[in-house]
């Protein structure tokens, strides 16, 4: 699978990945708002609970946009954002406020679809 993130910005700011996917595999995007304040271990329980509990993708990512939501809002507890700042040698607690953009995909078929910027 291709996949291009398309933005208002120049092309040398476009990010293109290839990621071998397969059957039963979920793909989880989003923006630094999500990954800031959520563990990567976060994500996953999300995920695997809403996959054992049959909900849709769109469903998925709506929890983990609220977990991290949540998350940014919290000032005590730990965060990917906090803990690189306190290894950056900066005083920083909690979560941090950012625009947070979440695409959850459940791959269940081998089409090959590809992406381009128009």
């Amino acid at each position: 699978m291709k996949i291009n993130r398309l933005t208002h910005l120049s092309q040398s700011h476009i990010q293109v990945f290839t990621i071998p996917v397969a059957p039963g595999d979920v793909v989880v995007a989003g923006t630094d708002g999500l990954f800031d304040n959520l563990y990567n271990d976060e994500v996953t329980e999300v995920v695997l609970h809403s996959v054992r509990a049959g909900l849709e993708p769109q469903v998925t990512a709506q929890k983990i946009a609220v977990l991290a939501r949540q998350r940014a809002l919290d000032r005590n507890r730990p965060t990917p954002f906090s803990t690189a700042a306190q290894e950056a040698g900066f005083r920083y607690n909690g979560g941090k406020l950012d625009d947070i953009t979440v695409v959850v995909s459940y791959i269940t078929g081998s089409t090959c679809v590809s992406f381009s910027p128009s």
